[in-house]
């Protein structure tokens, strides 16, 4: 299949036993550039010797690698990250599958799992299930990541009766029956500096009543001219759009 020759100090199964067979796809940021440009892989080793001499055979050993690196410290279980970037283009899957071959001589490893992104799910590291969950494109990763951005503004909004919603660059349109619309600016998914104290007026009193009858019963305050929704856990920090 591929021929990847080890690098020289490396033997074969010299890493066995400390690299576990997971790989994360997409779950880290890009520091060589645009996530919608760069893909990162995360592997992790048991230990930061491993872990490196693992990130040199990878660094050295394909020239379709942007960079190879390990993380600075140790999680709290003692286990180091290796992250490897690549081009994100068509060849991906490809290169992904003989990198996970290359490493295969070194660990033993021949039943490779990956999980793609936040979620927790394993899949089989077959050139079939690269192709089908990991954007090839920049464009596959802008559409995957509106897609996800818009399905946690809906689960966010799940107090919301509505037929729909919409949404375009940052702004935000929930289709509420009899074609009724509220469009909302998305200002800040995770607030933390808000200007000093809400604003107790009358009328941000009757916008909020408003807010509450046509959206929901959400914990609503009003900061200036937008509005902070708190429903559980998350806030949002919207703008309304006549």
């Amino acid at each position: 299949m591929y021929n990847q020759q080890l690098n020289e100090g490396l033997r074969p199964l010299d890493l066995k036993d400390m690299v576990y067979p997971i790989i994360e796809v997409d779950t880290y940021r890009s520091k060589m550039g645009e996530d919608r440009d760069v893909c990162v892989l995360s592997f992790q080793a048991s230990d930061r010797n491993p872990a490196k001499d693992m990130m040199e055979f990878i660094e050295k050993g394909y020239n379709f690698v942007l960079d190879a690196d390990v993380s600075s410290g140790e999680n709290s279980k003692g286990e180091y990250h290796i992250f490897v970037e690549l081009d994100r283009t068509p060849k991906l899957p490809e290169q992904i599958q003989e990198i996970a071959y290359g490493i295969k001589k070194l660990t033993g490893i021949s039943d490779w799992k990956f999980r793609y992104h936040k979620s927790d799910r394993d899949h089989d590291l077959s050139e079939e299930n690269l192709s089908r969950i990991v954007p090839k494109t920049p464009t596959m990763y802008e559409g995957m990541m509106q897609k996800e951005k818009v399905e946690s503004v809906k689960k966010f909004f799940n107090k919301t009766l509505m037929d729909d919603l919409t949404m375009e660059d940052s702004v935000i349109t929930i289709h509420k029956p009899f074609d009724q619309k509220i469009n909302l600016r998305l200002i800040d998914e995770s607030p933390t500096m808000l200007e000093d104290g809400p604003s107790v007026d009358d009328a941000s009193t009757a916008e909020i009543f408003w807010f509450t009858k046509v959206l929901g019963d959400y914990n609503i305050s009003k900061f200036g001219d937008k509005f902070l929704f708190s429903n559980r856990d998350r806030q949002m920090l919207l703008q309304r759009i006549d």
